[in-house]
């Protein structure tokens, strides 16, 4: 991704340094040596000791909003730093509308600094091999349902087990992957769920992958399910649609809001509800075709590109202030 003439990469000092001591110490003479026009932050905060127009992406506002998915060290420090840097911002990028409101009804000062720049599916994930192929490499004879992302105690895993153990009676080969790291606060034990709900052969706990065996992951599934009480965008749930796959999710901020129109949407906390929507997924084939249909559209109304261009016109108009 980085591999472009028009991008130098280089590391900043010998020893490895992390976090705030890196961004306050080993980044500011650096900014500076360069003299760029402007400094463009990814995600969440930036330096404040650079006397440089600074533009800042903000992805969602979960350390005020679910404050409880943090450790209170780790998300009074979250607070405090994007605080400072929404103070320091000549323009703040927010992934979607939702994350946009959010932040001007918390932080009102930002009004005509915050700009709605949606992100895109990833396409740097290579295509997935055919869909028999895909299942034989897996070892998967029944229906597939795939979630993937971060596991984090807002994103109802536990749920989404319990719904997979009631829907197991209707069909009674379905195998759930689950594609993520557990970074769940307090920290939540799944296999140890899954062991308790009897659901040991109809369960893979994948963690982390690469894209090709994530790749391999879309190949092989029937459906994605993406469920949470709270998101600022929904990347997994763009991916799933972008690779034609049939989408279970949140009506909750902002799934609801951005996926509705090509989704079947359930309350993440309504077990009994889960499993009848993916119930139905699996069995109605007009309905599976509707919403692959209606989920690529969606998906291909949203691209990188669009979004590096609206970043330029963010960055430029912050160079220029």
């Amino acid at each position: 991704m980085l591999a472009s003439s028009a991008i130098r990469v280089r590391a900043l000092g010998e020893s490895p340094v992390r976090g705030v001591v890196w961004q306050e110490r080993r980044l500011p003479p650096a900014v500076q040596a360069d003299r760029p026009d402007v400094f463009f932050s990814p995600a969440y905060s930036c330096p404040r000791r650079i006397a440089l127009p600074r533009v800042t992406a903000v992805h969602d506002f979960s350390f005020f909003s679910m404050p409880q998915d943090f450790t209170w060290l780790d998300g009074l420090r979250r607070r405090l730093s994007t605080k400072a840097t929404l103070a320091l911002s000549a323009g703040v990028l927010a992934c979607s509308d939702f994350t946009r409101r959010e932040i001007l009804a918390r932080f009102p000062e930002t009004e005509g600094r915050v700009h709605h720049v949606p992100l895109g599916p990833d396409d740097d994930v290579p295509p997935g091999p055919p869909r028999d192929e895909a299942r034989s490499q897996l070892g998967v004879n029944g229906p597939m349902l795939l979630t993937v992302g971060a596991i984090l105690n807002r994103r109802r895993l536990p749920e989404l087990l319990r719904a997979l153990q009631a829907l197991r009676s209707e069909s009674p080969g379905v195998v759930l992957e689950v594609v993520g790291e557990n970074r769940t606060h307090p920290r939540l034990d799944f296999a140890a769920l899954v062991r308790s709900l009897g659901l040991g052969e109809s369960v893979r706990l994948s963690g982390f992958v690469s894209d090709t065996e994530l790749a391999l992951r879309y190949a092989a599934a029937d459906a994605a399910c993406c469920l949470s009480d709270y998101e600022g965008f929904g990347l997994p749930a763009l991916e799933a649609l972008s690779r034609g796959l049939p989408l279970v999710t949140s009506r909750r901020p902002c799934l609801g809001e951005i996926f509705g129109e090509a989704a079947v949407l359930v309350e993440p906390a309504d077990v009994p509800g889960i499993a009848s929507a993916l119930g139905r997924v699996l069995r109605d084939e007009a309905l599976r075709s509707d919403l692959v249909s209606r989920g690529r559209a969606l998906a291909a109304r949203f691209s990188w590109q669009r979004t590096a261009a609206l970043t330029w016109d963010v960055l430029e108009a912050a160079a220029r202030a």
